[in-house]
């Protein structure tokens, strides 16, 4: 039976700067041949797709149903790896390396917007490892402001929907000629990259989680197959992403997350491959004994009390399709539980999880579940809020106080103004939000801005 292992915080250090581990002052690597071939550069040296779109195996030139079988579980084995990110920030660009060559491209970014006017500016928090860090930094600083148009055009091509969509970087100029033309297409030629696309993962923050593919001449133009197989991988690069930003800020801060995750406002539980508890922070065993949600049983596994939440339990902890159906929003995957009939509720997120080295789990092969007590107070950042989702200063003002704890009954007297008012002003909140419910609301605006970490004198 697996054991519970207490975590402490009294050993969380600050992360020490350094470069890293990246390769040498260089040229970006050229593809290698397979891909230059055409092939879908899945990396395994075994199989390629054939022009009629079957898979052939390179020993017999035959279909092959085992090649088939073995392409399923690549794909598979690069969505689990996309999810350990979640927990291991520093396995991106190796993960983004798989998933450039699962796709056929030359590599695969993730970039940020920051800044506002004549501030503004982008970065790359992750891309692929074969990329040479100096030059994308220098690439970066020297075309930024041809880049930032290039993202706006991309985020305004995209539709407002869930889904994602990957665009070809055919959109960025009137002519082929014009875009050969710019100072930054001829640098990534230099490179040997001839053709891009785009897309936004995070449509409720559309300046967070931009994904970038980037391809060599041989390899483009972008084909139906490259769009199938980036569908295939970019709503669980959404969900990685999106799901694991607490974790993401206590790696930002401190060396050790395992050391360090009683320090999150959320809670987090990691279960292995038969459900049972492996690590469990404190704020995850505050609601256990306070709500009646979860529970572990006899043989500790996490189980939930409430039959109707049980199916999608279920499903989020069975097959990998049950996990990124929202694209660009995943936030609405997230079972959302009702305590005794309250309008606060527990937002739960489960995500497959292979591996947790830090927690001394290399072969986990569970999951980890994210649950949120929207009842708590969070401090959100209002400004930020109120522009991204063009929200009015009272209707800014409500959203704070709905963070905050506070029910419709309490702002309709802090504001003296009805309740009927108050409720119609939550309404347009949700909708312009996107929310279905209260839950998704507090989900959305804490997702934007707000921090996780408590301070380390905060009582916990």
């Amino acid at each position: 039976m697996a054991t519970v292992t207490p975590i402490s915080s009294n050993r969380c250090r600050r992360p020490q700067q350094g470069p890293g581990r990246h390769r040498p002052i260089g040229k970006i690597p050229r593809v290698r041949d397979r891909q230059a071939r055409g092939s879908a550069g899945t990396g395994d040296g075994f199989s390629f797709r054939s022009r009629s779109g079957n898979v052939k195996c390179e020993r017999t030139g035959r279909c092959d149903p085992e090649s088939i079988e073995m392409k399923t579980v690549e794909l598979n084995d690069l969505i689990l790896a996309i999810y350990d990110t979640m927990i291991n920030s520093n396995g991106w660009a190796a993960v983004l390396e798989r998933v450039s060559r699962y796709i056929g491209a030359r590599g695969a970014f993730i970039f940020e917007l920051e800044g506002v006017g004549n501030q503004r500016h982008i970065r790359a928090p992750y891309y692929s490892e074969n990329y040479n860090p100096e030059l994308v930094s220098s690439y970066l600083a020297s075309h930024n402001d041809q880049e930032l148009l290039d993202q706006d055009t991309f985020a305004r091509l995209s539709r407002p929907t869930d889904q994602i969509q990957l665009i070809s970087d055919e959109v960025l100029a009137e002519s082929e000629t014009e875009l050969q033309s710019r100072h930054n297409v001829k640098q990534m030629l230099k490179w040997g990259i001839r053709y891009r696309a785009g897309a936004l993962l995070n449509k409720d923050q559309v300046n967070l989680d931009r994904f970038a593919l980037q391809f060599s001449s041989s390899a483009g133009p972008l084909s139906k197959e490259h769009f199938a197989k980036a569908a295939l991988l970019m709503p669980h690069i959404a969900k990685a992403l999106n799901v694991s930003r607490p974790t993401k800020q206590l790696a930002d801060k401190f060396q050790s997350i395992a050391d360090c995750i009683d320090m999150l406002v959320i809670g987090v539980c990691i279960t292995d491959a038969g459900g049972r508890v492996v690590h469990l922070n404190q704020e995850f065993q505050r609601q256990i004994a306070n709500y009646p949600i979860f529970r572990k049983d006899s043989s500790g596994r996490l189980v939930m009390h409430s039959d109707s939440l049980g199916g999608a339990w279920t499903e989020l902890r069975g097959s990998l399709d049950n996990h990124g159906r929202f694209g660009a929003r995943p936030r609405k995957e997230a079972i959302i539980s009702v305590i005794e009939n309250r309008p606060h509720t527990l937002c739960i997120e489960v995500a497959p999880l292979t591996s947790a080295d830090e927690f001394g789990e290399a072969k986990l092969n569970g999951h980890i579940i994210y649950s949120m007590d929207t009842g708590n107070s969070y401090a959100i950042d209002r400004e930020m809020l109120a522009s991204v989702f063009s929200l009015t200063q009272a209707e800014a003002s409500i959203l704070e106080m709905l963070a905050e704890g506070m029910t419709n009954v309490q702002i309709s007297e802090q504001r003296a103004k009805s309740v009927e008012t108050v409720n119609s002003q939550v309404k347009s909140i949700l909708e312009k939000t996107q929310s279905a419910n209260r839950t998704q609301l507090i989900r959305v605006a804490t997702n934007i801005g707000a921090s996780f970490v408590r301070a380390p004198s905060s009582p916990k």
